[in-house]
């Protein structure tokens, strides 16, 4: 997991993961909340947050629609500001 977790936080498009994370911080979220959140695609939102699903730092409830939720990693993450020290 660190490699692909070097991989997400160190490539093109991270501020846009991180602030998808922060908002999925405050409360588990669709990717259409989420676009209409950010004020952005809700492709570019989807793309992301299968990236984000991929290295494990959300996960998604599937009932009648996907709700996205940060895992425990990314709450520690965040709590020890990671995500700001590039």
């Amino acid at each position: 997991m660190l490699r692909k977790l070097d991989e997400i936080i160190a490539s093109k498009g991270w501020d846009t993961r991180r602030k998808i994370l922060e908002e999925l911080s405050k409360k588990p979220s669709t990717a259409y909340e989420l676009a209409k959140k950010l004020n952005m695609n809700y492709s570019t939102i989807r793309y992301h947050l299968e990236l984000l699903e991929r290295a494990g730092l959300v996960t998604a409830d599937k009932g009648n629609r996907y709700v996205y939720k940060i895992t425990k990693n990314v709450q520690f993450l965040l709590n020890d500001n990671v995500f700001y020290k590039r």
